[in-house]
């Protein structure tokens, strides 16, 4: 992790939490089939944010310890999963989480991986791994198209995006993963999942994205303008349809 992209997120905090999807509970339903998760393993969650990643694995009934170098968004994330007693957040970086040597079953990094430097953090992740231990990287990517609202949203954040281009999707199609999988890149299991969003929801969504522009930057007022004006124009009672892919790669890393 690189300080800028440690502190990106800081002043989203609260946008996130409303905006962002969270993860199907598939997911873990799915790694604990193909033999990546104990029925009550530990996990370590990197990059763990405001805690969305880290919930299903929780619900699920497994213990979670959530590394998080940004202050704002780990204090955030203890306070979203504080009805989970199985919950634990740690400052820490992906290639320095200061956990101990094999003291996990899982890493898992959700939304955050290309954000790391992919060989440091598989090191890291064989260090704290039991023998035998997987990783996982996980995504919600957006669908960019499929309806009227779909592509326009995404032409929207073509128009305002100060980076989206060079970060949209970053994870696809990179060498980084099979840097961090020993030199090969597991196939992808996908998840696809929608969510009904108002206004309120779809703003806030919106706000967390690091590569629009924030309240008092420069375009801010008429981004918002023109999300307001697809949001009324693709609305059904009061409401539109984002719909995400949940992609995973896992394999065991020790």
């Amino acid at each position: 992790m690189t300080a800028d992209s440690t502190q990106r997120f800081s002043d989203r905090v609260e946008a996130y939490l409303a905006g962002r999807p969270r993860y199907p509970a598939e997911l873990v339903t799915h790694l604990e089939t193909i033999g990546a998760l104990p029925r009550t393993g530990v996990v370590a969650d990197i990059g763990v944010g405001t805690g969305l990643s880290a919930e299903p694995f929780l619900a699920a009934g497994h213990r979670v310890i959530g590394v998080e170098p940004n202050t704002p968004m780990r204090a955030a994330g203890a306070e979203y999963l504080a009805r989970f007693a199985a919950f634990e957040a740690r400052d820490g970086t992906a290639e320095a989480t200061g956990l101990a040597p094999g003291s996990v079953d899982l890493v898992i990094a959700g939304q955050a991986f290309h954000w790391f430097d992919p060989g440091r953090f598989r090191a890291e992740s064989v260090r704290v791994l039991r023998p035998g231990g997987w990783g996982a990287l996980i995504w919600n990517d957006r669908d960019l198209a499929g309806t009227p609202f779909l592509a326009g949203y995404e032409a929207l954040l073509l128009e305002y995006g100060n980076d989206y281009q060079a970060i949209r999707y970053k994870h696809q199609g990179t060498d980084a993963i099979p840097v961090y999988f020993g030199g090969r890149a597991p196939v992808a299991w996908e998840f696809r999942h929608r969510r009904n969003m108002d206004w309120a929801m779809l703003a806030a969504l919106a706000g967390s994205a690091s590569y629009l522009p924030a309240p008092g930057q420069s375009r801010h007022t008429e981004l918002m303008a023109a999300l307001r004006a697809l949001f009324d124009a693709n609305a059904a009672v009061g409401r539109v349809e984002m719909r995400y892919t949940c992609r995973v790669h896992a394999a065991p890393l020790s």
